[in-house]
């Protein structure tokens, strides 16, 4: 039941933020002003459109398994991270146009082309069909385009001077300490579960459900795991501080295994709405990992350094840029 409202919820968010970039007949507040850089508008539309994907993936990565507080707290974060892109694309087509910048057609044309290879394997009227139904015109597509490659002709202008991405040791031992364990193999999960029955002889659904609530409440608030899960949890586990073991496919069904695998370690899993009971789940670590060693990561750890230089370069290019520029949040 807390999933399904949790999805209504998160369902309702999304769509207030799924707003079309072409609705000419949005409603004032959704067309609203959200910034004006340099005498161009950036409004609400627009910033509902550069949110649209980012929203969707992150709904779909959570499973439900974020409160509607969390996934709106999150989605607040997508919002101010796109408008500050929107503020950037908007600085340097700017500074593009104050350095007599020009983009040849020819150039357009074959974005354009790879643009119809890639997505409709040369279909063109396939494209030409898309692009009617969104209500955009093939010369608005062209000028997004042509923005496009204005942005990354300066984007590389200014990318980290030759030579400059060269890294050192203390660089790359430092980034292996931070990429290793994106690397190391899954392992196996040591699990402990609080179980929770949705009914019994002498309490309602509606006060066990505040129940559960109330237990990871406290577990939240650095009360144990194990000793809430003796006290309260009402399966064969309980004994046992709510100790399974190490989880393999066939430990738990297919849904809690899947949920128990998406839970960092140390931290207890939302409600889970498990038929007859409410249950909790806690991650104590995992078993079996092996990480790779920092040779067997050079070519990725140079990778990452050079991004990450070239990053820096850019972002000290983008703050003069906001520095000399005339921006104004709303």
């Amino acid at each position: 039941m807390e999933n399904r409202f949790l999805l209504k919820i998160l369902s309702v968010i999304f769509a207030a933020l799924s707003v079309s970039l072409f609705a000419q007949s949005a409603p004032t507040q959704l067309n609203s002003l959200k910034a004006v850089v340099n005498g161009e508008p950036i409004t609400q539309v627009d910033l509902n459109e550069a949110v649209r994907t980012q929203v969707q993936i992150y709904l779909m990565k959570t499973k439900g398994m974020v409160s509607a507080s969390e996934a709106e707290g999150e989605i607040r974060k997508i919002e101010e991270s796109a408008l500050n892109d929107l503020i950037d694309r908007k600085l340097i087509l700017s500074e593009f146009k104050t350095m007599g910048g020009k983009i040849q057609p020819k150039f357009v044309d074959e974005a354009v082309d790879r643009f119809v290879k890639s997505r409709f394997n040369g279909d063109r009227e396939k494209f030409m069909e898309q692009l009617s139904s969104q209500g955009i015109t093939l010369n608005q597509f062209r000028d997004v385009q042509q923005d496009q490659i204005a942005i990354q002709a300066l984007q590389a202008r200014h990318a980290a001077r030759p030579g400059s991405e060269l890294s050192f040791p203390h660089e790359r031992k430092k980034m292996y300490d931070e990429i290793k364990n994106e690397y190391a193999s899954e392992g196996k999960l040591k699990l402990r579960m609080l179980s929770v029955l949705k009914i019994t002889p002498n309490s309602s659904m509606a006060d066990q459900e505040k129940l559960i609530k109330s237990i990871r409440n406290e577990i939240l608030n650095g009360a144990s795991f194990s000793s809430m899960a003796k006290k309260y949890s009402g399966d064969s586990f309980a004994d046992k501080g709510g100790y399974v073991g190490v989880v393999g496919s066939s430990t738990l069904n297919e849904r809690l295994t899947s949920i128990a695998y998406s839970l960092p370690s140390r931290k207890v899993s939302e409600v889970i709405d498990d038929g007859p009971s409410w249950r909790l789940m806690y991650v104590d670590g995992r078993t079996g990992q092996s990480v790779p060693s920092q040779k067997d990561l050079a070519d990725e750890i140079e990778k990452r350094l050079a991004i990450k230089k070239r990053q820096a370069s850019m972002d000290s290019w983008l703050k003069k840029l906001r520095r000399d520029a005339n921006v104004r949040i709303y």
